[in-house]
């Protein structure tokens, strides 16, 4: 059976699904490439136990489990395959990847990673370099004369490479763990990364500021860069706003490092991730005023649908800062960054009114996970489904059964400001006391001001405007699905006129939303008599 190379990926997959684990995949055609290379001219008089035994001994060889478990069966799929001229090596990884979810970079991507080869380098480190297969043979063959060093921490997938890229002379495949201090003594011109993201446990490494595993794969990556090296690294959104130890090495890299580029890219370009998303360039030398930090934000170019494959990515909005400007902003907030060039941004952020963080003027905490619900439970819980745009649903609240001894500290008291944590719209509501306690689910964020400082109505007046949907834009950790943390939520900044000001913005609000509501009361109300009156025949 001769498979051509464009559909052997699929085809190979396809037999191998009732006889290994798609985890055993990679494994599996590895075995098989070494077998047929041993075999040779053998193949047509090899036996099936012949076949089996050269099986078990490649096995050996290579240091890996037997995925076959069936003699007759790896027989039937080695003598399927015998034929083909070669294995398309490329592609059957991307399928595999594609087929466990892994994190794969896009051809679009790795074509903006290509462009920093105009600083001619002549080392190059790929880190986790799986992640970008089936494109790294075009970048390798543009650069003869430049070294590259492939790390996997993945002792298969290093075979698998090999077996790629073991005719190119400049090519060193190794296995070793980016997110370990010293994994190499080597030192780069350039590095090209995209760690795994959104992981749960942490490094027990005390040599990083952060011990998140993508913010120690950035810090690692940055202490092996040659003088004047460039690390090209995409890395979740947070890394431009979070706060505590993310915020401490954003302060690290601006201090000891000159940063070339901070670009968003759209949602969906990495494989499986739902976050924002962020491109970072940056390189090995000191800080340095008069250089311009690039800030881009990319679009996805032609693509048709939301979840269509990108193909291409495009600069949509283009601008640059200087450091200084990006120290006094205190984050790397692309979106931020654009709206300071906003007008009315403009315009607050120089308005004379008195501004703090929302953390300094008000306590700021998550609900409470509810995982038993009961509809005759004695405390209510508002979820996001019950915010309004100017109230909260309190009879469509759902209920839990509980001692509240137990809930104490997520009790909403008076004038909480509720603000979903996720979701695909920003709003906010003011809640009231009813004559049963409540608590906010963990999909929202409470907000409870200091009532000495700040009025809760006010409050939710400004963060409702277009220039608190900005702020709150900035803090973000998702695209079309909003994800906040209430952290990054303390550090937004918000006006704090005198409260006697704010009781008078206020009262008005209040005064013409009631209004408003008399009128679409009334104007509904006219619609259905006039519709029942024409509608009588």
């Amino acid at each position: 059976m001769k498979m051509g190379l464009r559909n052997e990926a699929e085809n190979c997959l396809h037999m191998f699904g009732s006889v290994v684990s798609s985890s055993d995949y990679i494994v599996a055609l590895l075995l098989l490439k070494n077998v047929k290379e041993r075999m040779n001219d053998q193949i047509v008089e090899a036996t099936d136990d012949q076949l089996y035994l050269c099986l078990l001994e490649a096995a050996d060889k290579v240091g890996v489990r037997n995925p076959f478990r069936d003699k007759e069966q790896f027989a039937f799929i080695f003598r399927s395959m015998g034929e083909s001229d070669s294995i398309n090596w490329e592609e059957l990884m991307a399928q595999v990847a594609v087929m466990s979810k892994m994190l794969l970079v896009p051809k679009a991507l790795v074509d903006i990673y290509r462009e920093r080869f105009a600083i001619n380098p002549k080392t190059v480190l790929i880190a986790e370099a799986e992640k970008l297969v089936p494109n790294l043979q075009p970048m390798i063959k543009e650069n003869k004369n430049t070294k590259f060093v492939l790390i996997t921490q993945n002792e298969t997938y290093a075979n698998v490479l090999k077996n790629i890229f073991g005719k190119y002379g400049n090519v060193e495949v190794l296995v070793s763990d980016i997110y370990r201090y010293g994994f190499t003594n080597s030192r780069f011109d350039l590095i090209f990364a995209c760690p795994n993201f959104g992981g749960r446990m942490l490094s027990d490494d005390p040599n990083f500021i952060c011990r998140e595993f993508e913010m120690v794969a950035l810090e690692n990556l940055l202490l092996h860069l040659n003088g004047s090296g460039r690390l090209v690294i995409t890395m979740p959104g947070r890394i431009a706003f979070a706060s505590e130890k993310i915020s401490d090495l954003r302060q690290f890299i601006q201090m000891a490092y000159t940063i070339r580029e901070i670009g968003e890219l759209p949602e969906g370009t990495i494989s499986y991730c739902g976050i924002k998303v962020y491109l970072l360039d940056i390189e090995n030398n000191r800080p340095n005023e008069d250089v311009d930090i690039v800030v881009r934000r990319y679009s996805a170019g032609s693509k048709k649908t939301r979840r269509a494959a990108i193909t291409s990515l495009e600069v949509t909005d283009d601008t640059f800062v200087m450091l200084s400007e990006l120290e006094e902003q205190g984050d790397w907030s692309v979106d931020r960054i654009f709206a300071q060039q906003d007008e009315s941004y403009l315009n607050y952020q120089s308005s004379s009114v008195r501004k703090s963080a929302i953390g300094d003027v008000a306590e700021v905490f998550r609900g409470k996970a509810v995982t038993r619900k009961d509809p005759d439970g004695n405390i209510g819980v508002v979820n996001i489904s019950n915010l309004g745009d100017y109230e909260i649903d309190y009879a469509g609240l759902e209920h839990l059964q509980e001692e509240e001894r137990k809930v104490f500290n997520y009790l909403l008291q008076e004038g909480d400001v509720l603000l979903p944590a996720r979701g695909t719209a920003i709003r906010t509501a003011v809640f009231h006391t009813q004559s049963y306690p409540c608590i906010a689910s963990s999909n929202l964020i409470v907000i409870r001001p200091d009532t000495r400082i700040l009025d809760s109505t006010y409050l939710k007046i400004f963060l409702d405007s277009p220039i608190g949907n900005k702020l709150i834009s900035s803090a973000q950790q998702g695209t079309t699905v909003m994800n906040i943390s209430y952290r990054d939520l303390k550090v937004l900044e918000v006006p704090i006129p005198p409260l006697g000001t704010q009781k008078a913005v206020v009262k008005e609000y209040l005064e013409e939303l009631t209004k408003y509501r008399e009128a679409i009361a009334a104007a509904e109300k006219r619609w259905t008599e006039t519709l029942t009156r024409l509608q009588t025949f």
